[in-house]
């Protein structure tokens, strides 16, 4: 490709992306929860249900149609210059747009989240290691030594004294939308804000290190449920915030299931079936408490967390295959 073409080439990709950004910002603000949806009424059918909807809802609805054509649009726009030797890559969040559709029978009949104890390895892997049913197991942090010690100096002075991750390679931190682009920056706030007295904030991030996961390991073990046969990679992760933080909704694109522990604070979790699914599953909502680690996979569930009052919430997990 001569110079001029690559230049014309990256021009056109960078309207593209910008204009591909605006609409996932418009779909973001728009907002249509389950609950918005549950009330429209139908006067045709659609797929064997009846649909009703007055006029400023079917504008809204009209709107949302256009752009899904015209985020299409933009996906045949990147198979075309991918075929001519340009590279493209969409924006993060605009992935889970172009996945495969779900199978609904992943959450038709799933109402609510299984609380388990005392369950047994194999019971757990036969019924629920692999599945799309959220689990909550109450009783396998028990000997944590994690409970009693993290807290936010706890990994201030962990990451202040050894290796501190970037966004590189297989190491991640995210900010969602707390301002603090890096551990470096979280580590450095003001003690108003560290005490959660000053700005909110919620960031998470993987561990990056071999080092850095052992050491962090020996706070906590493998979850006794696990199946026997389970592995998992050196990578975990840690999420942390105060009340009325936490992550967008979103559906994650990791390689395992995973678990995540509750070490301190409350999380309330909502659960929403694949949008092909709408009609079919039902939104789940539920609290994971200090002690509690939920299971649920995050690749098909679309997902958000918001940080309950109290204590700052503090979250550790790890994928397993």
């Amino acid at each position: 490709m001569s110079q001029t073409n690559q230049k014309t080439c990256e021009k056109k990709l960078k309207i593209a992306e910008q204009k591909v950004i605006k609409i996932l910002n418009k779909i973001e603000s728009l907002k249509l929860n389950n609950s918005y949806i549950s009330q429209l009424d139908f006067q045709d059918k659609v797929n064997g249900y009846k649909l009703k909807i007055g006029y400023t809802k079917c504008n809204i609805v009209l709107s949302f149609i256009i752009l899904m054509i015209s985020l299409l649009s933009v996906k045949w726009f990147y198979g075309e210059f991918t075929t001519k030797n340009c590279a493209v890559e969409l924006p993060s969040n605009s992935k889970s747009l172009f996945r495969p559709p779900e199978d609904c029978s992943m959450c038709i009949g799933v109402d609510e989240v299984v609380r388990l104890s005392n369950v047994s390895a194999q019971e757990f892997e036969e019924s629920y290691a692999y599945g799309a049913t959220p689990v909550i197991v109450t009783d396998a942090t028990a000997n944590w030594k994690a409970i009693e010690n993290f807290t936010f100096q706890f990994f201030a002075n962990f990451y202040r004294t050894g290796k501190m991750g970037t966004q590189i390679n297989d190491c991640f931190y995210f900010a969602y939308k707390s301002g603090l682009q890096s551990l470096q920056d979280v580590f450095n706030m003001d003690e108003s804000r560290a005490n959660l007295t000053g700005e909110p904030w919620y960031v998470g991030w993987s561990t990056c290190y071999d080092e850095e996961t052992r050491k962090l390991r020996t706070f906590y073990s493998r979850p006794y449920f696990l199946p026997t046969t389970a592995e998992s990679d050196m990578v975990d992760w840690i999420f942390m915030g105060g009340p009325g933080q936490g992550a967008h909704m979103h559906v994650d694109s990791v390689k395992h299931m995973s678990w995540q522990a509750q070490i301190r604070g409350r999380k309330q979790w909502e659960l929403a079936p694949p949008p092909e699914c709408l009609y079919h599953c039902k939104w789940i909502t539920f609290t994971v408490s200090p002690g509690e680690i939920l299971v649920v996979d995050t690749n098909r569930w679309y997902h958000k967390t918001n940080v309950l009052p109290g204590d700052i919430s503090i979250t550790i997990g790890a994928e397993y295959d």
